[in-house]
């Protein structure tokens, strides 16, 4: 057996060539050992103020989802026609079926209302093929 070369006791192993480096968990131990807790203040603000970007930038895009959509759902070959049913008609239905509250709903963010320009307590006539359809305006179910 060959014998291996004897290493003074006062060297620090990190500091030796052959020897591994410390790993990142053991530097972060280290630091953490050191009573430093500015990076967990950093961290909790940073973590408010993406709070609030988020915030913003979802109030952002909500505001602009109401005033644009970003296809004409009418150019697919699926959706029928739709178009808004005068006040005449309107009043008609609404003799002849009741309020027009017991119509079937649609969202004021549906794309095919925006498309439209139809306001709240607007009913819209859907022509389908089996006849016709009838969704009642409104801004939340």
């Amino acid at each position: 057996m060959e014998e291996s070369e004897d290493v003074p006791v006062d060297i620090d192993l990190g500091e030796r060539s052959d020897s591994p480096k410390p790993s990142k968990e053991t530097k972060s131990s280290e630091k953490k050992s050191s009573g430093r807790s500015s990076s967990k203040a950093k961290k909790t603000t940073k973590t408010k103020k993406e709070k609030k970007t988020q915030k913003r930038t979802k109030t952002a895009r909500t505001k602009k989802a109401k005033k644009t959509i970003k296809y004409d759902p009418t150019e697919n070959f699926m959706v029928p026609k739709h178009e808004i049913v005068g006040e005449d008609e309107k009043k008609e239905l609404e003799r002849v079926y009741g309020s027009l509250d017991l119509f079937p709903k649609i969202l004021l963010t549906d794309p095919i209302v925006i498309k439209l320009g139809a306001k709240e307590g607007d009913l819209i006539r859907i022509h389908r093929e089996e006849g016709f359809y009838y969704r009642y305006v409104v801004s939340r179910s």
